[in-house]
């Protein structure tokens, strides 16, 4: 091997390492950065947030489904987008994306409803990327997460 073929498989390796190292480098600066998205990794973490908001929830969900949010929004899921960026969410950011909906059946709402109220958490990688109270009733209850 001649001595500039050598030089240049060693500048191939170094930056290889070199390129390696900045990507290793970058995933560690993105992971904490700090993600201001809530946890909601766990069954705890869920509980708590809902909680954080002065609700009472059974611990276990009445419901989990997956869900896709939808590529294109149509004028429902707009004014829903708009529920969810008065609670600093925007589901944009996730658009085509699959999640969980979590849904608890909400113990300590004030007013009497003929069916129940829920708190749902739309979870998208282990992150709260959506949240809302409502009732299953057709043009029911639908309302940010935070008590009013």
């Amino acid at each position: 091997m001649t001595k500039k073929r050598k030089h240049s498989a060693k500048a191939a390796i170094i930056g290889a390492v070199l390129l390696v190292l900045a990507g290793i480098w970058g995933l560690i600066r993105l992971n904490s950065s700090g993600d201001s998205r809530p946890d909601g990794s766990t069954a705890e973490k869920r509980i708590e947030y809902i909680r954080s908001f002065g609700w009472d929830v059974n611990i276990a969900p009445t419901s989990i489904k997956e869900i896709r949010i939808p590529g294109k929004f149509d004028e429902a899921y707009e004014q829903y987008n708009a529920l969810q960026k008065e609670q600093g969410f925007d589901l944009r950011k996730y658009r085509a994306c699959y999640a969980y909906q979590y849904t608890y059946d909400i113990l300590n709402y004030s007013e009497p409803s003929p069916v129940p109220i829920c708190a749902n958490l739309i979870v998208c990688d282990g992150r709260i990327v959506g949240a809302d109270i409502s009732s299953s009733e057709a043009n029911g209850l639908l309302t940010v997460l935070a008590k009013k």
